[in-house]
């Protein structure tokens, strides 16, 4: 038998029923040794069994799934031999996971040509098209846009809900922190400062004459890149993989959560979630915390 770490996350409270359902799944298949709630003024906000089971993970993976889905609620299972208190490294991709917006989307429409790069953009991140492919094309688009848009667009990017919250915890845990984007360096290296990341990799612009030239300058952040740079980094920072968790939601991000110990598809394409390991569907990035089994009322905030 295996035991592992099941993690319950709601926006309020938890639903009833979801527990009932939850409890039910785990008689059917295993034992419960060890329950922790974690309450607020709403109710049971989370719930974090330690199972053993019996019957095949697939199997009982799938029951949470269907539960998870009906009630909208986050549900994890983390094997225990995988210490998710000793993660020292949290990686996040940026454009539509550490922040809400698609930044090359926001150029695009700056240089009245959205329509063609919005659409380019939704086929990649599904994994449709070929990334550096499909980042090169959308690019050139570029083509003139005035440097100076860029600190205008900045202004307007919003953090995703909760992620302030989740560095500042982290943080004062020891864990560093670091943006590997396939988006670019101007805003990614803004939001590294504003959060007080450690790290930041992202593809760099080109721009001469004050003007972007619809290239690309030095190595493309790719899927396979993403992958590398948290070996770099686990490597740099004397960690196993299985002390670093990804997050991410694009099909490029794919090779990057199956190489950290806890990967976690945020919000992802449809793709990515059937593909990861772990997922937020419905909560914000404090719902993090709970899988890292940090306690506490860790409630959604304004970024």
């Amino acid at each position: 038998m295996k035991t592992y770490n099941l993690c319950c996350i709601s926006r309020i409270a938890l639903p009833e029923s979801l527990l009932e359902g939850v409890l039910e799944a785990v008689e059917s298949s295993g034992t419960v040794l060890r329950k922790s709630e974690h309450q607020t003024n709403q109710g049971l906000r989370a719930l974090d069994l330690q199972v053993s089971l019996s019957t095949d993970e697939a199997f009982f993976k799938q029951r949470l799934v269907e539960l998870a889905h009906r009630w909208e609620t986050d549900i994890a299972l983390i094997p225990c031999d995988l210490k998710r208190e000793d993660v020292r490294l949290i990686v996040f991709d940026m454009d539509s996971t550490l922040i809400r917006q698609e930044v090359i989307n926001e150029l695009a429409r700056a240089h009245g040509v959205d329509g063609a790069v919005v659409e380019i953009t939704e086929r990649a991140m599904n994994g449709e098209l070929n990334f550096d492919d499909a980042l090169k094309e959308r690019v050139a688009l570029l083509k003139g846009l005035p440097r100076s848009t860029l600190e205008g667009i900045m202004t307007r990017l919003e953090l995703s809900p909760g992620v302030s919250k989740l560095i500042r915890e982290v943080q004062k845990r020891g864990v560093k922190t670091a943006i590997v984007s396939g988006g670019f360096q101007f805003f990614a290296e803004n939001f590294r400062r504003q959060l007080g990341m450690d790290y930041v990799f992202a593809n760099d612009l080109e721009v001469q004459d004050g003007l972007l030239t619809g290239r690309v300058q030095g190595r493309v952040i790719n899927a396979q890149a993403k992958a590398d740079i948290i070996e770099d980094l686990a490597r740099k920072e004397g960690l196993s993989l299985d002390q670093v968790m990804a997050v991410g939601d694009g099909a490029n991000d794919l090779p990057m959560l199956a190489r950290a110990g806890l990967g976690v598809a945020y919000h992802a394409k449809e793709k990515v979630r059937r593909e990861a390991r772990h997922q937020v569907s419905f909560g914000d990035m404090t719902t993090l915390l709970y899988y890292l089994g940090i306690p506490g009322d860790h409630r959604d905030e304004a970024p």
